[in-house]
């Protein structure tokens, strides 16, 4: 009778133990899933969308002057031999533009038009100014303007960490992220951090990734020259590897345990 309890006792803490060891092998999949909970087929409505970027010191400027008669246009764009402005290559590395370097006072120094404050204007505004001044020259010419560098910064837990062009106005966080081939297993999706500058300086703003709620966020989209930084956690194990490694480590817990028990109990 006594042996018996003895048994019943064990195998009452034989099935406490899986259970234990069952929960504490759980994966949290909420915390390493994007917008976790989102209802496909809901309509989430849309965040505010970034105000176009504002030219910045040390921004490079492409600026070129277009003409029924490209020869008439030439004195007003700039060429290989007026090494005093900047110079950048494309993504493929093929190509070389020659640019308009922002300076530290937000101006830039244009051939036969002089120096142009642009600091704080969008590219739309400055080719307004420009298209004013060039139509003193020129007739049925326009001006073309675009920000080269337009860089991003993604740090810390991705697997592809660096500088980062972007490829389209409105990109996304996941997007952006995309670019650095998305945040690693040590990654913690809770608390991504960006950094972005306004005129008043820098301002630092946590999102959380594992909520739907991102999407209506105001920094849902990247403007040039935001850094992402992504901090890092404890690695859950199993997460990205869920249908084998948790089976196999409560496998491996209940055999151990249950041997164990039976050890103790056939002494």
């Amino acid at each position: 009778m006594r042996r018996n309890i003895f048994w019943i006792r064990g195998i009452v803490l034989f099935f406490i133990s899986v259970f234990f060891i069952a929960v504490s092998c759980t994966t949290p999949l909420q915390e390493v899933t994007y917008m976790n909970g989102i209802k496909t087929g809901m309509i989430y409505p849309q965040g505010p969308l970034p105000g176009e970027y504002r030219i910045k010191p040390n921004d490079q400027l492409f600026i070129q002057v277009i003409s029924d008669n490209p020869a008439n246009a030439a004195f007003l764009n700039l060429t290989n031999t007026q090494s005093t402005y900047g110079t950048i290559g494309s993504s493929s590395g093929s190509l070389e533009l020659i640019t308009y370097l922002v300076d530290e006072h937000g101006s830039i120094s244009y051939p036969q038009l002089g120096d142009i404050s642009v600091g704080g204007l969008t590219t739309a505004e400055i080719r307004t100014i420009l298209q004013e001044k060039v139509d003193n020259y020129l007739e049925s010419a326009s001006v073309f303007v675009k920000l080269v560098n337009r860089n991003i910064t993604v740090l810390g837990e991705v697997r592809n960490p660096g500088q980062k062009l972007m490829v389209k106005n409105q990109l996304t966080i996941f997007e952006a992220l995309g670019t650095a081939g998305d945040i690693s297993d040590y990654g913690n999706m809770k608390n991504v951090k960006l950094i972005r500058e306004y005129p008043e300086g820098k301002h630092v703003a946590e999102l959380d990734l594992t909520s739907p709620e991102i999407v209506t966020s105001p920094y849902y989209y990247i403007l040039p020259h935001d850094i992402i930084y992504v901090e890092h956690r404890t690695k859950i194990y199993g997460a990205k590897n869920l249908a084998y490694a948790a089976p196999l480590s409560i496998t491996a817990s209940v055999v151990s345990i249950g041997l164990l028990i039976l050890n103790l109990f056939l002494k």
